[in-house]
């Protein structure tokens, strides 16, 4: 292999030998680096899969190696991504009002970074601080940073919120919720004449009985539906959409939406602290893996930040995976002390 450091993990591994499948050494250390361990070998095989649920192109000799895998992988062991959404256990966490850490459970898309690290820090501190206490305020349930928790709501609706992330809740004239900030996934008890309403800034997604995924930063809001039927309309969105199924959408600041498709194994993720990106702004992506960590990461260059990432990244290790989306696009990471990371252009 080259002097550049070997990959450690398969989402490392099968982006290197998609940009390199004619390199017969790393081949060779990929080969290696399966036949060394069994759980190196379950961790490229799942990753295969969700690969190919997001439509990309596997290398040819990922593709052999898979079939390698599997003739030494004992049936009961092989379980498909969307088999282990299933079968990951479920928070231990009771309801009620979760203190917010000193973050706040506020996120901003981090583009850009002012000269002067004092000004630099008092800045980004006012950006986080301030909205946090006000979703104080107004919210029932704060998460913090890397914190998740699962909430039983009065009619048996469940919601899983994200870290740093913020909700309030209104059972009172109907079943209403209003996703401040962050991050969260409902799984919704039909009741036909009780709509359960989710708002997100000015977009509000309506449904009877189904789970679906709501994010809400910056950039806009998405929608994404793991089962079931939801309406997304509102005075911020242009042109209503009606979703199932398998689709997502986008609603961008000013109205606009965009729709796409996606495997509804893949709709929310995070709850088994996978991160998996298709096309989205490299910028978006960091801010996601930024909920898990304690500090502040800033992309200092606004053409890194709207670059297009396609991986799948480990969010319990955020350092690790904000390393990977680097190596990605060919930037770099800096820590500069342990409150803050610094990813810019090599």
């Amino acid at each position: 292999m080259s002097n550049m450091t070997a990959p450690a993990t398969a989402s490392e591994w099968i982006t290197r030998l998609a940009d390199e499948p004619d390199n017969a050494t790393l081949r060779q250390a990929h080969d290696a680096w399966l036949m060394s361990s069994a759980d190196n070998r379950a961790d490229w095989e799942e990753t295969l899969q969700v690969w190919q649920m997001l439509d990309m192109t596997v290398p040819v000799h990922g593709a052999e190696w898979a079939h390698r895998v599997r003739e030494n992988t004992p049936q009961q062991d092989r379980i498909s991504p969307a088999g282990r959404l299933a079968q990951a256990p479920r928070a231990n966490t009771p309801g009620g009002t979760v203190s917010a850490k000193s973050r706040g459970g506020h996120s901003w898309r981090k583009a850009g970074f002012a000269s002067g690290a004092v000004a630099a820090f008092m800045a980004l501190a006012l950006l986080v601080v301030l909205p946090g206490l006000m979703d104080r305020f107004e919210a029932d349930y704060i998460t913090g940073t890397a914190e998740m928790r699962v909430i039983d709501l009065p009619d048996g609706s469940v919601v899983h919120l994200g870290p740093e992330s913020s909700v309030a809740i209104d059972f009172d004239a109907g079943r209403h919720i209003t996703l401040l900030n962050g991050e969260a996934f409902f799984d919704v008890k039909p009741d036909s004449n009780r709509p359960f309403v989710v708002a997100a800034k000015e977009t509000r997604t309506t449904v009877l009985g189904t789970a679906f995924n709501v994010r809400s930063d910056a950039a806009g809001v998405d929608v994404a539906v793991e089962h079931g039927h939801v309406r997304v309309d509102g005075s911020g969105v242009a042109t209503p959409r009606d979703l199932r199924a398998g689709d997502a959408v986008h609603v961008m600041a000013d109205g606009q939406t965009v729709t796409r498709k996606m495997s509804p194994a893949l709709v929310a993720s995070w709850r088994n602290g996978q991160l998996i990106a298709k096309d989205q702004a490299f910028a978006d992506m960091v801010e996601t893996v930024d909920r898990y960590h304690s500090g502040w990461v800033v992309v200092t260059d606004d053409r890194l930040a709207e670059t297009s990432l396609t991986g799948f990244y480990d969010l319990t290790d955020p350092l690790a995976a904000l390393q990977a989306m680097a190596d990605a696009q060919g930037a770099e990471i800096q820590q500069v002390s342990p409150w803050m990371v610094l990813i810019s252009p090599k």
